[in-house]
């Protein structure tokens, strides 16, 4: 039996067969700036808890070590819950990258599963140095 979202709620965590999930990414100024969007597209509805983190990868499927910092700031609750044919998303940026090239493929974690997502639109920030290179996600939304 699934772990449950809390104890008076009935709703399973979402996991990686519940969700097609999908990053897109926009120029802001040299950085990035975009979300990563979750569609329900089991016939159940689940709880999608928390921040996601996004680790952009390689061509050869290896992660970049660009790190998702997440913030602790306090919401109640801490999941959405997205019934089948929903989507949710989390905004997402990502200020500078230095390092080795991304492809256009990321990994996406969350409590309960993890996917590989195409990006759609540009694959990585440009480079200034001394900027941060870590991506930096907020929470799940239930979007229309």
């Amino acid at each position: 039996m699934p772990a449950r979202i809390t104890d008076d709620d009935a709703v399973p965590p979402c996991g990686p067969d519940d969700l097609a999930v999908e990053v897109t990414w926009e120029r802001a100024g040299t950085g990035l700036r975009g979300q990563v969007t979750a569609e329900n597209v089991s016939g159940r509805a689940c709880g999608l808890a928390g921040k996601p983190e996004v680790t952009p990868l390689r061509s050869d499927g290896s992660p970049l070590p660009a790190r998702t910092v997440t913030t602790r700031e306090w919401r109640s609750p801490g999941y959405v819950i997205v019934r089948p044919g929903e989507r949710a998303a989390a905004g997402l940026a990502w200020p500078s990258w230095c390092g080795r090239q991304a492809s256009g493929q990321v990994r996406v974690d969350w409590p309960g599963g993890s996917a590989v997502a195409s990006v759609h639109g540009p694959v990585q920030p440009e480079c200034v140095p001394g900027q941060p290179g870590h991506l930096i996600s907020s929470w799940f939304d239930v979007i229309e």
